[in-house]
This record gives C-alpha cells, structure tokens and sequence, in this order.
C-alpha cells in the first residue's frame, strides 16, 4: 500500500510505467478500468479516476499476487474459500480448478517439513512469514518471479527487527535444502531477499474476510464486509497496493467468497480524481484510527477527516 499523511485532489502527476510489472484485473466488460497510476510531487504514487465514476460501480477486480490461509482445513489453498466441513484433510482445495492452478507450488510445499518453521512462527503469532513461505514455493515452481513484489512500497525494519528475522529466515531455507530440490532452485533464497519481501509484505498485505453472499447495495456489501466474523487469511496485490489511505474514503475493497477482490465506489467520483481506501477500520476514533496506522504502517494520517477531529 503507498503510505501517505495527507489528502487533495490536485497534484502534479505523470504517468507510471504500467509495461514495468505484471498484475491482473478486470472490470464487468472487457474494456481497461477507468482509472490510471501515476506519480504526484506530494504523495509519491497514486491512483486517479479516468472518467466519472457512479457511487457502488464496480471500478476493477484484482487477483492476488500471493496468498495464504490462516487454517488448511478451513479455507482453500489457492483461492482462500471456505471449505465443507466434510472436506478430506489432505484435501485444501476447494475445486480442481484450484488444484490445478497451485499444483506445482502446492507440491513444492509438500515436498519439504514444515514443522519448525510453523511451530516456531505459529507460536509467536507471525502470520506474515507463511506468505514469504508459499512466494518462495511459487518461485521454485516458476510460478512467480523473485521480484514479484519488488514494485510495492516497503517498510523499514530496524536493526533490532532484521535480527529477529534471522531464525525464522534460517528454519526457512533449512526446509527447503533438507528436501531434493536442487541449490540453483533456491539460491534467490538469501537473507536479504527474505527481508525484503517481508518489507513489502508487511504494509501491503490485507486482512481477507469474506462477505459470502450475494449484495444488492454496496452499504450492504460493505456492512457484511466489516461483520465478518474472522478472516481467513492474508493476501498481496499489486493494482490495490497502489492505493493511498483516506479515512473517509471514496473507495471500499471487498471479498465475497474468495480472494478474489473487487474495488468499488463508495460515492459518485469525479474524472482526474485521487482514489483512495481506508486501511483499517474506519469507524473508530481518531485517535484510535492515527495509532493504527502509525504502528502498523509509519505515518501519522492528516486527511480532512482526522484533521477536523472527526
């Protein structure tokens, strides 16, 4: 996500460089989303509307880069979808399509133990780790490239953070080196690629809860969003990344079934106008809402909304 303090909708902006990186998106008709990336003299990147937008328009969808699920028996391994429950436990998909989109990382996975690395993980609550995990997987199955995630914006660890990386990094590479695959498969696999991909992992992934169901409106679709009852796991997108913070926003990304995620206009928009979604949860307080995006991703938030002690 770009991480910005401030709101207008008047910048100086040139185009971004859209042939320089891969993502996938699409609207309800086949053709482009009304919208463009560009750079701003005052916000860094930024995503601006092409055209009029109307309130509850579907603006585009977004594929996730990578994803993992918090639970194997309780969402699908590729797609994040809910699972039955009568579903076989070495079975974590929830239709061969799935399966067969995933099957060469899926086996990659398999192939190694996993048990330290998950056990150590698990038990200090770090979830974003597995999705270093199953990107590593993709790149040794050449289902992705090692600098997938280069183009996202990363955070900045302290020295005392990189240190704490060093043994979940090591329990990492030890899984793969144990199992037949050979060294020239994994030799992207250096620390320093590991904290990087967890820089940009850490302020850019989203919290996925599914709104299953079928909305009419988007207040509805938006209300089901927040009333989740969990989230199923964690996701990293390109397109969605490239949007700035607002807390009123005049965009709202949501999940009906799967990790599949549909950005949507929460109120009519103007052609040339700055898009933003709010981070996190937008109906608390300010003080509440400037903590949580300070700590979790380094900037003290100065939209209208916050500046008029709303």
């Amino acid at each position: 996500m770009a991480v910005t303090s401030s709101f207008s909708r008047r910048f100086f902006v040139k185009p971004f460089p859209f042939f320089s990186f891969n993502f996938s998106f699409s609207t309800a008709s086949s053709a482009p989303p009304p919208i463009r990336v560009a750079l701003t003299d005052s916000v860094g990147r930024a995503v601006f509307a092409t055209r009029p937008i109307a309130a509850a328009d579907l603006i585009h969808t977004a594929s996730p880069a990578v994803c993992h699920p918090y639970s194997a028996r309780a969402a699908c391994y590729y797609c994040l979808a809910a699972l039955p429950h009568s579903q076989p436990l070495r079975a974590p998909f929830c239709s061969q399509h799935c399966h067969q989109r995933s099957k060469g990382y899926y086996d990659v996975e398999m192939k190694a133990n996993w048990v330290a690395f998950d056990d150590y993980c698990g038990t200090r609550g770090l979830k974003y780790p597995f999705l270093v995990k199953r990107l590593a997987c993709m790149v040794i199955s050449g289902d992705a490239r090692s600098d997938t995630l280069d183009i996202l914006q990363p955070t900045n660890f302290t020295p005392e953070m990189v240190s704490e990386m060093e043994e979940e990094f090591v329990l990492l590479r030890n899984a793969f080196m144990e199992t037949l695959i050979g060294d020239d498969h994994i030799a992207f696999l250096t620390k320093q690629w590991y904290i990087n991909v967890l820089a940009r992992i850490r302020i850019n992934a989203f919290r996925i809860e599914l709104a299953v169901g079928l909305y009419e409106d988007l207040l509805s679709l938006a209300v089901a969003s927040v009333e989740a009852e969990a989230a199923v796991g964690n996701a990293v997108y390109i397109l969605p990344s490239f949007y700035n913070h607002d807390c009123d926003p005049n965009a709202h990304i949501i999940w009906i079934d799967n990790a599949h995620a549909k950005l949507k206009a929460l109120r009519d928009i103007d052609e040339g106008e700055e898009l933003r979604i709010c981070y996190i949860d937008a109906s608390l307080d300010r003080d509440a809402r400037r903590e949580l995006l300070f700590r979790g991703f380094g900037f003290q938030c100065n939209c209208s909304r916050c500046l008029h002690g709303d």
